[in-house]
């Protein structure tokens, strides 16, 4: 009787065990699948990896959610819209995972990491003025802004001149706002690249002194399209030397004469 009776609570437990699994399956999904955004335009090779798995063709208007990586080829295009209506353009041979989307107040958290190729950020503001909390995260560096236009780019398993023995280098291009650029887990290393500069962190060192734009080497988006996606795997990034974009909304992109030239390592 007893041992029927211990039968009989192992298998409630063990039911009641399976409910609560089943419960917080699907809470994990609908936290995969919050929706972010959506695509605005597409060009060329674009894909789409769903955080459950699933390999899917970018297109216009198709959502983009919290977890999804996006990879576009040579001569891939990307033009995404989050719903703070900050853009995301991602250029050719890239890779990128939207990791967080979230609105408080008005105010938006995003943040993206990038394992290759080059994204281009231009992040609104919230109501009133406040500034969003945006962070491009690539495998050496985190670049943090609080509301501009920006490239960060990321490439491996090349040496560019005067960086011997470093295959690594994330670089950003700021047109307008300031982007602080640090060593992923030293926050304290990091230099601010204003308006009209690009600066380059090689490998885990610190960020180089800012220089203007095209004039370092640094890659840029511009450089990226130029060289038509083969820039980050074939050739020394940097090395088209195209001009900076038009950039129709930036503002004051006047090169202060204090700041430091230069694209070398310090």
């Amino acid at each position: 009787m007893r041992r029927n009776r211990l039968r009989g609570s192992a298998g409630f437990a063990a039911g009641w065990l399976v409910i609560f699994a089943l419960l917080l399956v699907p809470a994990g999904l609908a936290l995969a699948q919050t929706t972010a955004g959506s695509f605005q335009s597409v060009g060329g090779p674009v894909q789409i990896q769903r955080a459950g798995g699933a390999t899917i063709g970018a297109a216009a208007g198709v959502g983009v959610n919290v977890g999804d990586r996006i990879i576009t080829g040579v001569g891939g295009h990307a033009v995404i819209i989050l719903n703070d209506q900050s853009r995301l353009e991602v250029g050719p041979s890239s890779s990128m995972t939207l990791d967080q989307f979230a609105l408080t107040g008005g105010a938006a958290t995003t943040r993206v990491s990038l394992f290759s190729g080059v994204l281009r950020s231009l992040v609104s503001a919230a109501s009133g003025g406040a500034p969003a909390n945006y962070q491009v995260h690539t495998p050496n560096a985190v670049a943090a802004v609080r509301g501009t236009r920006f490239d960060t780019a990321y490439s491996e398993n090349v040496i560019r001149p005067g960086y011997q023995g470093c295959e690594k280098y994330t670089d950003v291009s700021v047109y307008q706002g300031t982007v602080n650029l640090a060593p992923n887990g030293n926050a304290a290393a990091g230099v601010d690249v204003g308006a009209g500069y690009e600066a380059t962190l090689p490998c885990d060192k610190p960020p180089t002194n800012p220089g203007p734009l095209a004039m370092t080497g640094a890659v840029s988006l511009d450089s990226a399209v130029a060289g038509g996606g083969a820039t980050f795997v074939s050739a020394a990034p940097g090395s088209s030397g195209a001009p900076p974009p038009a950039c129709p909304v930036c503002v004051d992109v006047t090169v202060p004469t204090s700041s430091g030239t230069g694209g070398g390592p310090r």
